[in-house]
């Protein structure tokens, strides 16, 4: 399911017309239009931190449930050898793989990590 259906499916599970989204995440209904429809081919990562707390969701639920297959990579100096967790392993092996709309998206969920813990500190 693509981002643009997500949003539609969600705001409308709430209840909410474009217009209502659209104020609460200070656009107009045509650039929610747009992203429902899949007429922006990219979604800036403020937006769709905007986007999650106006649908009162994690940033997660926007990143596409994707298969990939997976080819073995080389060593390489900037995987530890000693990673324990395989999601990790198996994000770092698909990343070049990834289309630049799900690179955004991974970049900005970091980036609300790490405003998270920032927080916490």
């Amino acid at each position: 399911m693509s981002i643009g259906n997500k949003i539609r499916q969600r705001r409308k599970e709430l209840g909410l017309t474009q217009a209502e989204l659209g104020k609460r995440v200070h656009k107009s209904s045509q650039v929610i239009s747009n992203w429902e429809r899949g007429y922006t081919t990219g979604i800036a990562a403020d937006d769709l931190q905007q986007l999650s707390a106006a649908l009162d969701t994690d940033m997660r639920f926007f990143v596409p449930a994707t298969q990939y297959t997976l080819v073995p990579m080389p060593e390489t100096s900037y995987v530890r050898e000693s990673a324990t967790d395989s999601r990790l392993e198996s994000l770092i092996a698909a990343y070049p793989y990834l289309d630049e709309k799900s690179k955004d998206i991974i970049e900005a969920i970091v980036k609300l990590s790490d405003n998270k813990c920032k927080q916490k500190a």
